[in-house]
């Protein structure tokens, strides 16, 4: 038996941050979510919370972990079990099957990218998801420090900064932080 208490704990995300940007998807009256890089199943959950039952859930990820899969898997599985269409993929976010097969089942209300997040990763996850929804949000878009060594760079702000230019957005931003979500509307 899966406990939903399990998925809750989100350290990867600021808890005032993602509670803004739920707000929103319930104020866009958002029903399908497509999440690139989901790892442990907690902001997928966080976000299914408040959208209404029979949305579609979809999660493309590429686990570094066995831990990281299961949790994942375990975590659909409580979603399908909540009355969620709850979908996955495991698997490298730049693979064109996958690419297509995800857009099968678009468009999507909003399409969360926060899988690689090296300057090339998050452009291509933009370049290949971001035409498969109406809103768009990235995380870690304020992050602008170095990295630790063995660790590949956050570089998600490099992409964000010209794509603000670019189109309607909003940011989420706690007073202090790294991270941020930013959301745009194409």
């Amino acid at each position: 038996m899966v406990t939903m208490r399990r998925f809750e704990n989100n350290a990867a995300q600021i808890a005032s941050e993602f509670a803004a940007y739920a707000g929103l998807l319930m104020r866009e009256g958002v029903k399908s979510y497509l999440e690139i890089g989901s790892q442990y199943g907690a902001s997928l959950w966080s976000a299914a919370k408040v959208l209404p039952k029979g949305s579609l859930l979809f999660s493309v990820d590429m686990p570094q972990k066995q831990e990281t899969a299961d949790s994942l898997m375990d975590c659909m599985d409580a979603l399908r079990v909540a009355g969620y269409d709850a979908k996955v993929m495991l698997c490298d976010s730049t693979d064109r099957a996958a690419i297509n097969q995800v857009s099968d089942f678009g468009p999507f209300d909003c399409v969360f990218i926060d899988g690689n997040h090296t300057l090339p990763g998050v452009t291509a996850d933009w370049q290949n998801y971001g035409p498969m929804g109406k809103m768009v949000a990235f995380h870690d878009i304020v992050w602008d420090r170095p990295v630790r060594p063995g660790r590949l760079p956050i570089e998600v702000s490099h992409l964000w900064r010209n794509l603000k230019k670019e189109y309607r957005h909003v940011e989420f931003i706690a007073p202090g932080s790294e991270k941020g979500i930013g959301v745009l509307w194409r």
